[in-house]
């Protein structure tokens, strides 16, 4: 069964994936008679059956449940005990704690130093878990003087080891160098050994980690070097590559105290990907945060060290190898103006100082601390007097903010009244056009088809026939200097036709064409559509297509489910980004608002013919 044994990650394994192993096999030690043979083997069935069960939280507590209540009914204190030491590792605190006390309050009635042993040193390895280091140490203490008193060995010298962690935390590196030496050569002597419960090669590793890791808090990396080139030799050898990213990153946090920051990120990365479980790793992650912090990628450092504020979050508890990270963070913060990190920055800083000191009698003098807890306070007065400040210009700029929000709905409300008004004007025009259009329709229809047909006349049939205008001609026709008014009237007739066909929605249409098909010349069709329909050629053609998609809008409601880019085509555009300039032009509104307000106009129309009654 694999879990952590404590909430970092490397840390020598000392808190790693190997601790299982020493909660698991702990109480399996030495069963006396070949009578109780069987019951053993049974009880082992269901611990390897709740090892199996290791990420299923639910089902291996239902197991251990039966587990306990097997042991008691067949009063069975060892098996108890082992009970109750796996209900204090699948639960949280401080169940944890409860079912620790109950494994030694089974011990100690049953008067049995080896099980009081076992369930000290388990107890002594919640507290470790839960931050209480000073308890952790004396339960372990206790089971050390058990073991010895009992000549166990294996569990003397675990003890052993687990006081040297102890000794770590509270900053007694030179004591916890001796124990864990004691503990390297113990352990290797019997690394091949294989008994039941007593796995000496996981301890050996154990320890050599953890020599590591405290000769690099004590600054001796040149030592370090060998052991960790020995110490992978002897894992790739032995088929133990589990094992090998935990001391290519004690190479990496080596680097990093050598100043070979880019060694040191690319080892630690390198850990990171080898890697193959389900824990944070939050020391390779810090180190790759000060590894950053220190080459000047601040923005990248402060993403790893905020990945450390999100461990203590879920935890509430952080190693104090890790505390600069707030450091780093309240500094980040304090130089981005960030105020409200920086200040919940700071307090977490307090409040965790507040906890070494308590915890670490030993340890907490010792850290190398910027920031004590006077300045602490010094500088959170500053960054709340910062923050009222910020409330205060934060005020301010409400006030603006909502004037301008004022002044730009005051001005939205004119500028939706005002697009109403050209609605309604274009909705009134195209009418008019309707009704003009459709008369001239009818007027046409219902003349004789000779009188209907158009005679093109020329500037050169006058000259050549001798054609006079006569007297009475409507001076209508003779606005155009040097141009025959029987030339111009016969344009205009032709352009009427040209209207009332539709010709202008063919989208290849132009001037060239239109002077071709009307037998003129580009001359005389310019000064006839400036003259008498008040604009060039395209403004001419664009208008005419305008107001025929006007006139399908406001009379078919069907359109009105049409696009830009459809309703360009239908009238004669050859893209939507052409017909909405001149729509915009022409009528001063777009023609996507047009639609809408059309659209509005229909439904609201639609409930004033068919009113709903209750």
């Amino acid at each position: 069964m694999l879990s952590p044994f404590c909430y970092t990650t490397r840390n020598n394994l000392i808190r790693g994936i190997l601790l299982p192993l020493f909660i698991i096999f702990l109480f399996t030690q030495n069963i006396n008679a070949q009578e109780n043979s069987k019951k053993r083997l049974e009880y082992q069935e269901i611990e390897a059956k709740i090892d199996s069960f290791h990420n299923d939280q639910k089902k291996a507590w239902e197991l251990i449940q039966y587990y306990i209540k097997k042991a008691k009914e067949e009063k069975n204190n060892e098996a108890l005990v082992y009970a109750y030491r796996y209900a204090s590792n699948f639960s949280k605190y401080p169940e944890n704690i409860n079912n620790a006390n109950l494994a030694l309050n089974v011990a100690k009635s049953s008067q049995d130093q080896r099980l009081l042993a076992n369930a000290y040193l388990n107890r002594g390895t919640v507290f470790f878990q839960e931050g209480y280091y000073q308890k952790s140490l004396d339960d372990v203490l206790v089971a050390n003087i058990n073991a010895n008193n009992i000549a166990d060995e294996y569990i003397t010298y675990k003890s052993i080891y687990l006081i040297a962690q102890n000794k770590i935390y509270l900053g007694l590196h030179e004591d916890a160098a001796k124990e864990l030496q004691v503990c390297i050569n113990f352990f290797k002597k019997r690394s091949t050994d294989s008994k039941f419960g007593q796995d000496y090669q996981t301890y050996y590793i154990y320890s050599l980690l953890s020599y590591i890791d405290n000769n690099t808090r004590m600054g001796k990396m040149n030592e370090n070097k060998t052991l960790i080139s020995e110490s992978i030799d002897y894992l790739t050898d032995n088929n133990l590559q589990q094992f090998i990213p935990y001391f290519i990153s004690s190479q990496g946090t080596d680097a990093f105290y050598q100043k070979d920051y880019q060694t040191s990120i690319k080892k630690l990365t390198q850990a990171l990907e080898m890697y193959n479980d389900k824990y944070p790793h939050i020391t390779e992650i810090y180190y790759l945060g000060l590894n950053n912090w220190k080459i000047g990628k601040r923005t990248i450092a402060v993403k790893f060290m905020e990945v450390i504020d999100n461990q203590y979050n879920k935890s509430n508890r952080l190693d104090p190898q890790f505390r600069s990270a707030y450091e780093i963070l309240i500094k980040y913060n304090d130089s981005i103006k960030n105020r409200d990190k920086q200040l919940e920055y700071i307090d977490k800083l307090m409040i965790l100082d507040k906890s070494y000191e308590k915890n670490f009698k030993y340890l907490y003098p010792k850290i190398n601390k910027e920031y004590d807890t006077k300045k602490l306070i010094s500088e959170k007065n500053k960054v709340e007097k910062l923050l009222i400040l910020r409330s205060n210009i934060f005020l301010l700029i409400l006030i603006i903010s909502l004037g301008i929000i004022l002044f730009f709905s005051i001005r939205y409300y004119r500028i939706k009244k005002l697009y109403k008004q050209r609605f309604e004007n274009i909705i009134i025009n195209s009418e008019v056009e309707h009704k003009k259009h459709h008369v001239t329709k009818e007027a046409q229809e219902n003349t004789e088809p000779e009188t209907v047909k158009t005679v093109f006349i020329s500037d050169k049939d006058v000259k050549e026939l001798n054609l006079e205008s006569p007297e009475n001609l409507d001076e209508y026709y003779s606005k155009i200097p040097g141009l025959n008014p029987l030339v111009i009237k016969s344009i205009m007739n032709q352009l009427d036709t040209f209207e009332y066909e539709e010709r202008y929605l063919d989208s290849q249409l132009t001037q060239k064409s239109l002077v071709e098909e009307l037998g003129t010349n580009s001359t005389y069709l310019s000064k006839i559509i400036n003259t008498y329909k008040g604009s060039n050629f395209n403004i001419y053609i664009n208008n005419l297509r305008l107001n025929y998609i006007i006139d399908l809008l406001r009379t078919d409601a069907n359109y009105l489910q049409y696009d830009v880019k459809e309703l360009a085509n239908i009238c004669g555009f050859s893209n939507a980004e052409s017909f909405s300039d001149n729509f915009y032009r022409k009528f001063e509104i777009k023609p996507s608002y047009f639609v809408k307000m059309m659209k509005e106009k229909s439904r609201s129309s639609s409930q004033s013919h068919n009113p709903t009654s209750d």
